[in-house]
């Protein structure tokens, strides 16, 4: 098992080292250790290539992403959102990774669908062999039930899988040697970014949770007559099919067709922003990855979303936390702001928070546009990443992801409707989430999902502080102190004990040849010479020890 594991990962590395050398990336192959998997004659190629621009890196990076296909692509996205560790170049050039491949012949995806559910024509009155859709995971087809329901046929792609665990298992081992070998991955915990990103692969791979997502959001809206989310047909989904309703509706972005049926342009943008504003401020469930293709007109009154694979959550906390920060954003108060950051966990502590909010107050002066109140969505992005990859901090990957999504939501909206305002289209949202907050069911759910975290442990302070009382009258308080270093302090520890150690051993040496030349006998003289010179070479070695501590400062 382990020879034939060897063996596969072995011929994936030549095809990944080929690539990148394809595309100029020979220097990136020498920074991972995998020059042995280049051929004798391609070796010259990997040491010449040398270090270009972030923008020039950056595009041939994604160029080679994409050439090795969906575990690649996904992780270059799934990059994409940590601006913690990227510099603002990179992030823009991975947001462009598209998940496109060529279709999978129609007898493989019969033959799929056979091993999973039946026989295609045993459970459909009509198959449609052209896919509306292929991507690298999956391709979806049209299809009608026997029973006369029409519906998708999301279909995964055959032996995927294992080339995806393949891809994750070589991850895993490519990650330990980078951090062996850098101390910048180590930093930032590469091995600890693949393991979260395989589990994350390992999800997409289940079109079983792709299912369960689209029946809670189903659920989320269904008292929302003005959102249509499809419905899921369990007894034809398996994790590696996924049936459900067909919705026949115009792309949010098709503006030629939204023409031709009279709509309203800026009634649609308005609905649109309600719709997934409310998956975010109110159902607290979101599409992480939303773009026109995925949200359907289907009237000007009514709108449809699909494709329920990468989604994103928050919390009421976060919840709460996001609009103090917006609020603070929109009313230029800096302090209301960056206390909504701290409470996020976004600010570490070892940054100069002086300088940082002098630049974060500076950066709200120019995300405003000419008009008073709008926010330039894209420019506070773009400002935000900067601010994050400079001073390190800590962007959780679905802020990002509701970033970005606000601005996809913004840049059609604007397509629209060249008035778009998101700040004006958000406020109604906004009110009626804090108005469903502070009804007497929500705030019985607030206090109800606080009651463990917040609550519970104050019922037990009283006696907690008997007993430190008690226990101190009775003189048995013991108390355990863990004193945390920097690393200066922590070598002129190390100095001193080392110096200790070593006077040490010269007082031994001293000690033992004063005691030697005492006991001194005529008939012992040889011994004692050999004795008195060991000695000697020891307290040498010991004022050797002494410098060589004192050059470690």
């Amino acid at each position: 098992m382990a020879i034939r594991r060897h063996i596969r990962h072995f011929f994936r590395y030549r095809q990944i080292a080929r690539i990148f050398l394809k595309h100029g990336l020979g220097y990136l192959i020498q920074r991972v250790g995998m020059e042995k998997y280049v051929p004798l004659p391609s070796l010259y190629s990997v040491h010449s290539c040398t270090p270009e621009s972030d923008y020039c890196i950056a595009d041939k990076l994604t160029r080679a992403l994409m050439e090795l296909g969906p575990t690649f692509v996904k992780f270059g996205q799934v990059l994409s959102t940590r601006s913690d560790i990227l510099p603002p170049e990179f992030i823009e050039e991975l947001e462009k990774l598209q998940d496109k491949v060529q279709p999978v012949p129609t007898d493989q995806i019969k033959a799929q669908i056979a091993g999973e559910i039946g026989p295609v024509e045993d459970i459909f009155a009509d198959f449609d062999p052209r896919p509306l859709a292929a991507a690298s995971i999956g391709q979806v087809h049209r299809a009608v039930l026997k029973t006369g329901e029409q519906v998708i046929v999301k279909v995964q792609r055959p032996n995927i899988e294992a080339q995806v665990i393949n891809d994750l298992e070589m991850f895993n081992d490519l990650a330990h040697i980078i951090e062996r070998r850098s101390t910048e991955a180590a930093r930032i915990g590469l091995v600890r970014i693949i393991e979260e990103y395989s589990k994350t692969m390992r999800l997409e791979l289940d079109y079983d949770r792709e299912a369960k997502n689209t029946d809670r959001m189903r659920h989320a809206f269904a008292k929302d007559e003005a959102v249509v989310i499809p419905k899921v047909y369990w007894e034809y989904t398996t994790p590696r099919i996924l049936t459900e309703e067909f919705i026949d509706g115009i792309k949010l972005s098709d503006v030629a067709a939204i023409d031709a049926n009279g709509w309203n342009h800026t009634r649609i943008s308005e609905l649109g922003t309600r719709a997934f504003l409310s998956q975010v401020l109110i159902h607290g469930f979101f599409q992480a990855d939303p773009h026109p293709g995925n949200i359907l007109i289907l009237g000007e009154d009514k709108i449809s979303f699909i494709d329920f694979g990468q989604m994103g959550s928050l919390t009421e906390r976060r919840l709460v936390k996001i609009g103090q920060f917006l609020k603070g954003i929109s009313e230029k108060n800096v302090d209301k702001a960056m206390s909504a950051l701290y409470d996020l966990g976004i600010i570490s502590d070892g940054i100069n928070l002086d300088d940082f909010e002098g630049e974060f107050a500076d950066m709200m002066e120019r995300i405003y546009s000419s008009s008073l109140g709008d926010i330039d969505m894209n420019l506070l992005r773009q400002e935000i990443l900067d601010l994050t990859y400079r001073y390190q901090l800590n962007l959780p990957p679905y802020l990002t992801s509701l970033m970005k999504a606000l601005i996809t939501l913004d840049g059609v909206g604007k397509k629209l409707d060249p008035n778009f305002n998101l700040s004006t289209a958000t406020e109604p949202v906004v009110r009626q989430a804090f108005e469903q907050r502070l009804k007497p069911g929500a705030l019985y759910d607030t206090m109800r999902h606080s009651y463990y975290r917040d609550i519970k442990p104050l019922l037990t302070f009283p006696k907690n502080m008997n007993e430190l009382v008690k226990v101190t009258g009775q003189g048995r308080l013991e108390m355990s102190h863990n004193l945390a270093l920097r690393k200066h302090a922590e070598d002129k520890l190390t100095q001193l004990v080392n110096r200790i150690s070593a006077s040490l051993i010269i007082a031994g040496g001293l000690v033992s040849t004063s005691l030697l030349l005492l006991a001194a006998d005529h008939t012992s003289a040889i011994l004692n010479n050999v004795l008195i010179g060991t000695t000697i070479l020891i307290s040498l070695v010991g004022i050797f020890a002494f410098f060589i501590g004192g050059r470690h400062s």
